[in-house]
């Protein structure tokens, strides 16, 4: 393990780092959300004179990739104090954590940028990307559907999860890369995000969906949305609808990168905004490949680059007939000419883009077509979708 990690002793004096790298004022509610968060996370830091300079926390979450189940640590907490700036403790702290997770059997990174330059150094790459959709109340949809079976019940955020794990691991939102939610990271949410309200579909007394939304003087704002029918969900839209004489607009922050102005009357009526979120990055890609949920017969080779972790670097076969699937990597000196970096990599195999479409925007180069045809084949056919935030 690596040196830098620290003792949870340290607990109160990294969040007084927290507190002066990002401008943050103490409270009770800041206290008791990240003192949850920091009990759950690895604590990386460098002293100077018995004075914690740099930090970051690595923590362990366990994400549902298209139906398989890796280990993956989130980054978090990237700080250093003015007097450390410069001095590359930060970059020391990051490829400590990456080389720990690889040694600790992790399969995956996710964090979020504040530069998504400096965290491609690391192996980095942005796959994650949120939609923000804003609507006039008074050009609200009308939903006449028949919803008598459904009903909404505003919730005490807080004290009615539990209500919420099974819905939330049956949709989307947990199944394409998102997080396979901890019980404590559950309790963590309504910690931090204390304006957030709830309400929840139920049919025959059992729930089946919920909106997690927030009220301010003039918006109604959506954050996660999840139902296990199409009827829960057309009685939360219209609980949501409901409130068009109390906002003047609707916002509905989507994790699902997929547009869909075709599902409203009017497009015209909706403005729309894309904007990366998250980065991720393979840890060990001898595991992903060996795990990478696909059923389509492949081969192909791909000489692989990995500036962080040198056991990822080098001339990699992988063939797949439909029974056995082999993950071979060769001491065949590098094609510096046709190699892919890491980064490129996670992006084409989380399903953010094509192997073909970085063949043509020059960003990899002496490709066959059927080096990149077998890859495209086996990659998962959707972005994917990331709700949380660390």
């Amino acid at each position: 393990m690596s040196n830098f990690i620290l003792d949870q002793q340290y607990q109160e004096e990294i969040y007084q780092l927290y507190l002066y790298a990002f401008n943050a004022q103490d409270s009770a509610n800041r206290r008791d959300f990240w003192n949850r968060r920091f009990q759950h996370a690895i604590p990386y830091g460098i002293s100077v004179d018995g004075q914690i300079e740099t930090s970051i926390l690595s923590i362990p979450f366990e994400t549902n990739f298209f139906g398989t189940n890796f280990k993956m640590n989130g980054i978090s907490d990237v700080m250093s104090a003015p007097e450390a700036s410069g001095k590359g403790g930060a970059s020391q702290l990051m490829k400590a954590a990456l080389q720990d997770m690889y040694d600790n059997q992790v399969t995956l990174s996710y964090l979020a940028p504040f530069a998504f330059s400096y965290y491609r150094r690391f192996g980095y790459e942005q796959v994650f990307d949120h939609v923000t959709y804003t609507m006039a109340s008074d050009k609200l949809p009308r939903i006449s559907k028949n919803t008598e079976n459904v009903q909404v019940k505003r919730l005490d955020f807080s004290s009615s999860t539990d209500l919420l794990k099974s819905i939330y691991q049956q949709s989307p939102l947990a199944q394409r890369g998102g997080l396979n939610r901890a019980d404590w990271w559950w309790d963590y949410l309504p910690k931090k995000f204390v304006n957030r309200q709830l309400a929840v579909a139920f049919e025959h007394q059992q729930p089946t969906g919920y909106v997690i939304y927030e009220r301010t003087a003039s918006e109604f704002i959506i954050y996660e949305v999840a139902n296990t029918d199409i009827e829960s969900r057309q009685a939360l839209w219209k609980f949501v609808t409901k409130h068009g004489t109390t906002a003047e607009n609707f916002i509905y922050q989507s994790p699902v990168a997929d547009i869909d102005f075709d599902l409203v009357d009017e497009p015209y009526s909706v403005t729309t905004t894309v904007q990366p979120y998250m980065m991720a990055r393979i840890v060990n890609l001898q595991d992903f490949l060996e795990k990478y949920p696909t059923s389509t017969p492949a081969k192909f080779t791909l000489d692989v680059i990995d500036d962080v972790l040198s056991e990822n670097n080098g001339h990699w076969t992988f063939e797949f007939d439909g029974k056995v699937r082999s993950v071979q990597k060769s001491n065949v000196p590098l094609d510096t000419h046709t190699a892919i970096t890491i980064q490129q990599l996670t992006k084409i195999l989380f399903g953010y883009r094509s192997a073909a479409s970085l063949v043509g925007h020059g960003k990899i180069a002496g490709w066959t077509s059927d080096n990149v045809k077998n890859l495209d084949a086996i990659t998962v056919s959707q972005k994917p979708i990331l709700a949380d935030y660390f």
